[in-house]
């Protein structure tokens, strides 16, 4: 009884493994799918890195990369300046304010 019992589970642990992987594999394929090419890759310039799941650009106060969706925008004189935290932004907005 205890041996049939032992090789259900075994063959239930076998097949849920199976699962995963094959599991696995299709996830990978399919997020290898949505990769944009080269060609269709954002364009860098200055302070910005292209990179196929978003466009990298650099804080001015601390040097700090972030993904440009997820940084803080400020827009003065027609020129834009990321920054990755409120407190960059801060400093920076208190460095113009000294400078003028």
């Amino acid at each position: 009884m205890v041996g049939w019992l032992l090789r259900i589970l075994l063959l239930f642990m076998l097949i849920r493994a199976l699962m995963l992987i094959v599991g696995g594999l299709f996830r990978g394929l399919m997020d290898a799918a949505r990769v944009p090419d080269d060609d269709r890759r954002e364009k860098s310039g200055p302070g910005q890195v292209a990179r196929s799941n978003g466009t990298l650009v650099q804080d001015p106060v601390c040097g700090t990369y972030v993904l440009q969706e997820r940084a803080l925008a400020v827009t003065t004189d027609g020129a834009t300046a990321f920054f990755c935290s409120e407190r960059c932004r801060s400093a920076y907005d208190a460095q113009a304010t000294r400078s003028r």
